[in-house]
C-alpha cells in the first residue's frame, strides 16, 4: 500500500511536469489564433490590448483538453519507452494503479472546465460586450443626441439622427466584428439607395470622419481622418445576427428553458402538419401575408368603388328630384299659359284690342312651346339619370357581393394566418429551447472531454512508446484536429436539424473517443 502511494505521487508529479508546459503552450497558441482572427477582421491593437485577459479565458476550454491529451500521451509514452510500465507490472502492481491517478486529475480538470464553461466564460463574454458598448457610447456621446431611425444590417448598424426634406441628417455607421465595434463613421448628411437586383445597399455620406473606438480608455476617441464624400456598399445577403446564448450561464439557460416549457404547456399547435420547422412556417406565413395583402388591396379598391357608386346614386336621386320639380313647374306654367291663352282669345272679340290680343296669343303660344320643349328635355334627363342610377345600383350589388366574398376569404385567411402565427411562435420557442440545449450540452461535453482525452491518452501513449514532446503534440493534434473536432462539428450540424435529438449527437464525439479509448485499454489489459 505504501509503495502504491509513492508510485502514484511520482506519476502525478511527472504528469504535472508535462501538463503545465503543455497547457501554457496550447493556451498561448489558441490565444494567438483568436487574436489574429480578430485583427484580420478589423480589430486594432489598441482594442485588442484591453481584451487580452478575456481572450486567455476564452482559450481555456480548448487548451485544457488538448494539454491533458498531450501530457497523458507523453507521460505514459515515456514510461513505456523506458520500460517503467513493464517494471511496475513485474513488481506485482496492477496497471490500473498507475492509471487511476491521471484519471482523477482528468476528473479534476473536467470540474474546472465545467465551472469555466458554465459561469466564467459567459461572464467574460458579457464583459467584452460592456467594453464595446462603453467604447461606442464614448464616441456617440454629445455628437448624436437622439436617433429617429436604427437600421440593422449585419455586420453594420446605421443610426439616423433626423430626416429633413427627404435628406438623412446626423448619420452614424457602426461596424461590428463578433463582440466588438471596429469602425465608426459619422457624417452630417447621407443618402441610402437600395439595389434590389443585386441585394445591395449603397450608402453615400457627406462631410464626416472615420473613428476607431478605444477599449482601454473610454475618454480617448481617436479620429482616423475626415472626408467630404464617401460611398460604400452593404450586402443584404449577409446572415442576420441572432441573439447569442454565449452570454448566458448554464443555470440561466436552464431557467430560460423551464420558462419556455411552461409557456409551451399552454400552447397547442393548430395546423394538421405540426412537424413543420420554423423556416417552413415562416415561408408559408409570408406567402399567406402576401395573399392577404392582395385581398386587402382589392377590398380597399372595391370599397372605394362602392363608395363612389353610393355617392353617384345619391347624386342621381337628387338630380331626378330636382328635374321632376322643374317638370312640375313647367307643367304648371303651361296650365297658367293655357288659361291666359283662353282669356286672350276672348279679348280678340273686341275690335279695339284685336291686334294686341293677337300678339299676346302669339307670345303665349311661343312660351307654351318652349316649356313643352323644356319638359321634353327634362324627361329625357330624368330617364338618363334613372338609367345611371340603375347601373350604379347593379354595380353596388355586384361590389357588395364581391366584398362579401373577399371578406369571407379574408376571414378564412386570417384564421389560417393566426394558426400559422401560433405555430410559428411555438416553433420559435422550440427553436430557442433547442438552441439553449445545444449550448448547454456543447459546453458540458467540451468540459467533460477532459476525461475522454485521459482515457484515450493513456493507451495511446503506451502504444507510441515515446516521451518526445513533438510526438506527444503530434499525436494530440491528430486526435483533436482529425477525429474529435470533425465529430464535434458534425454533431453540432446534426443537432441544429430537428430530425436528430440533441444529446446523442452533441455527445457523440466524446462517446466515440471514449469507446475507442476503452477498446485500447482492454487490449492493454489483456496483454
Amino acid at each position: 500500500m505504501f509503495k502504491n502511494k509513492i508510485l502514484q505521487r511520482y506519476l502525478v508529479r511527472e504528469w504535472l511536469r508535462t501538463f503545465v508546459p503543455s497547457l501554457a503552450c496550447f493556451e498561448f497558441l489558441i490565444f494567438l489564433g483568436f487574436a489574429i482572427q480578430l485583427l484580420h477582421k478589423g480589430l486594432d491593437i489598441i482594442a485588442l490590448r484591453a481584451i487580452v485577459p478575456h481572450l486567455f479565458v476564452q482559450a481555456f476550454p480548448y487548451s485544457i483538453p488538448a494539454a491533458l491529451l498531450t501530457a497523458t500521451a507523453m507521460n505514459y509514452g515515456r514510461m513505456s519507452a523506458d520500460h517503467e510500465i513493464i517494471a511496475v507490472q513485474a513488481s506485482g502492481i496492477h496497471i490500473l494503479k498507475i492509471i487511476v491517478p491521471v484519471i482523477v486529475m482528468g476528473c479534476m480538470c473536467s470540474i474546472v472546465a465545467v465551472v469555466l464553461a458554465a459561469e466564467v466564460l459567459p461572464r467574460s463574454s458579457f464583459k467584452m460586450i460592456q467594453l464595446q458598448e462603453r467604447a461606442i457610447n464614448s464616441i456617440l456621446a454629445g455628437r448624436l443626441a437622439n436617433f429617429q431611425k436604427k437600421i440593422d444590417l449585419h455586420p453594420y448598424q446605421i443610426y439616423i439622427g433626423s430626416v429633413e426634406d427627404g435628406v438623412n441628417k446626423d448619420i452614424a455607421v457602426i461596424k461590428y466584428v463578433d463582440d466588438y465595434v471596429t469602425d465608426v463613421i459619422l457624417a452630417e448628411e447621407g443618402a441610402i439607395k437600395i439595389d434590389e437586383e443585386d441585394d445591395k445597399i449603397f450608402l453615400t455620406m457627406y462631410r464626416g470622419e472615420f473613428i476607431k473606438p478605444n477599449y482601454s480608455s473610454a475618454g480617448d476617441v481617436p479620429s482616423l481622418g475626415v472626408f467630404k464624400e464617401t460611398t460604400f456598399e452593404i450586402s443584404l445577403k449577409e446572415k442576420k445576427r441572432e441573439s447569442s446564448t454565449r452570454y448566458m450561464t448554464i443555470l440561466q439557460l436552464l431557467r430560460q428553458n423551464t420558462g419556455i416549457n411552461t409557456e409551451l404547456k399552454g400552447m397547442e399547435k393548430t395546423l394538421p402538419n405540426n412537424k413543420k420547422n420554423k423556416e417552413e412556417l415562416s415561408k408559408e406565413l409570408t406567402a399567406y401575408q402576401q395573399e392577404l395583402n392582395v385581398l386587402s388591396k382589392k377590398h380597399k379598391k372595391l370599397t372605394l368603388e362602392l363608395k363612389r357608386s353610393n355617392e353617384s346614386v345619391v347624386r342621381q336621386k337628387a338630380k331626378i328630384e330636382g328635374l321632376e320639380n322643374e317638370s312640375k313647374i313647367a307643367k304648371n306654367y303651361i296650365l297658367v299659359a293655357n288659361e291666359n291663352l283662353v282669356q286672350a282669345k276672348k279679348e280678340m272679340k273686341d275690335d279695339d284690342s284685336k291686334e294686341e290680343a293677337a300678339k299676346r296669343i302669339m307670345k303665349i303660344k311661343e312660351s307654351i312651346e318652349r316649356e313643352k320643349q323644356r319638359i321634353y328635355a327634362i324627361e329625357k334627363d330624368i330617364m338618363t339619370a334613372r338609367q345611371i342610377r340603375e347601373d350604379e345600383m347593379e354595380k353596388i350589388e355586384s361590389y357588395s357581393q364581391t366584398l362579401s366574398e373577399i371578406n369571407q376569404q379574408r376571414d378564412e385567411l386570417s384564421k389560417t394566418l393566426g394558426a400559422h402565427e401560433n405555430d410559428l411562435a411555438i416553433a420559435a420557442k422550440e427553436y430557442l429551447m433547442r438552441k439553449n440545449d445545444i449550448s448547454i450540452h456543447k459546453r458540458l461535453s467540451q468540459a467533460l472531454s477532459c476525461i475522454t482525452f485521459v482515457i484515450i491518452g493513456v493507451p495511446l501513449g503506451i502504444m507510441l512508446r515515446s516521451g518526445h514532446l513533438m510526438v506527444g503534440i503530434g499525436a494530440s493534434f491528430l486526435v483533436i484536429l482529425f477525429v474529435y473536432y470533425p465529430l464535434v462539428v458534425t454533431g453540432i450540424v446534426l443537432a441544429e436539424d430537428l430530425a436528430f435529438p440533441v444529446m446523442p449527437v452533441i455527445w457523440g464525439a466524446n462517446s466515440i473517443l471514449f469507446i475507442g479509448g476503452a477498446y485500447l485499454f482492454r487490449r492493454l489489459l489483456l496483454k
